[in-house]
């Protein structure tokens, strides 16, 4: 079979020949018909990753949609290395085959759970936002970011503040639900000078973090310990990804004298699987439905190498078609 093969880490896999897949006690042979090029396969190929591959040559990829032997669409993934999505076909286990609603695509159907889960379960798990509370994230121009704009809403936010590097992208966030925007390309002073004018209108409550680094230490040094946090016994971070650096500052200063409390969301969580396998569906109806929009662009898989190099995407998520 044809497959996006990793041969070195940091390097983009090519698109060549690879041995046939031989499913195990419990798994399905699949046929792939769309595989999301995510960020997290592009750490994992990187070598960034805490789940980084460790056996090459690889198959990358970490979930797609395919179609079983009976015909039917599911949403499947969990290959035992060195396979992976990204390929003609799949060994998957059959027990984490999620049935795809028909009048859904592939391409959106397999670019949708990665990203939605992504501030869908840190909101109600970890969060546990309460209807009328007040979300900021930190990289909301990003894919992930827009769908959290749209799911904090659904999920009962009263107010949410987005904030992300690309302009362009910031300047179209309303239209997805975003109360108020904040530039995150912009000097420390005046971006703390901007959380803090924001926080003033409504503290917040929930941070869904997708950036780290910098611009979370301009937040926390904006908030913490200042009057603008009185109202706010809790300030619950949910940190989610490091787009802008892998490390932060904290002062101790910054625990003592407020509310903060700091979570993060990752493959490592306490989130059961039930919770996953009964909220992907969920996201599928929204989306089936137009109360969820993800942008999305899709290339062939033979283009793999090149497609993994592109910076031209700006909130829209590649899917890769066999």
């Amino acid at each position: 079979m044809k497959a996006a093969v990793l041969h070195t880490l940091g390097e983009p896999p090519r698109f060549e020949d690879f041995p046939d897949p031989e499913p195990d006690e419990g798994e399905e042979l699949v046929r792939v018909r769309a595989a999301s090029l995510k960020n997290v396969d592009k750490s994992m190929a990187e070598g960034s990753h805490y789940g980084s591959h460790r056996q090459l040559p690889a198959i990358c990829g970490t979930d797609g949609i395919a179609m079983l032997e009976d015909g039917s669409r599911v949403f499947c993934g969990g290959c035992l290395p060195p396979y992976g999505m990204m390929a003609e076909l799949a060994a998957v286990p059959g027990a984490f085959c999620l049935p795809v609603p028909g009048d859904l695509e592939d391409a959106v159907a397999a670019a949708l759970p990665n990203p939605a889960l992504s501030s869908w379960l840190p909101l109600v798990w970890r969060a546990r936002l309460e209807p009328g509370e007040t979300v900021l994230i930190l990289g909301a121009t990003g894919v992930s970011g827009k769908l959290a704009i749209q799911i904090a809403k659904h999920l009962g936010a009263g107010r949410v503040v987005a904030a992300g590097r690309n302009e362009e992208v910031l300047e179209t966030l309303a239209d997805l639900g975003a109360d108020a925007a904040i530039h995150l390309d912009q000097p420390d002073e005046n971006l703390a000078t901007a959380f803090v004018e924001e926080a003033a209108r409504a503290s917040f409550d929930v941070v869904l973090d997708y950036v780290w680094g910098r611009p979370t230490e301009v937040l926390l040094e904006s908030l913490t310990g200042h009057d603008v946090m009185a109202e706010s016994p809790a300030l619950r971070l949910v940190e989610i990804g490091d787009m802008a650096g892998p490390t932060i500052t904290l002062p101790a200063a910054a625990l003592r004298s407020s509310g903060l409390e700091i979570h993060g969301s990752g493959g490592g969580g306490t989130v059961p699987m039930t919770a996953i396998l009964e909220t992907v569906p969920r996201v599928w109806e929204l989306a089936a439905a137009g109360e969820l929009r993800i942008d999305v662009d899709t290339v062939p898989l033979a283009d793999v190498e090149r497609a993994w190099r592109r910076t031209d995407l700006a909130g829209r998520r590649l899917v890769l078609i066999p």
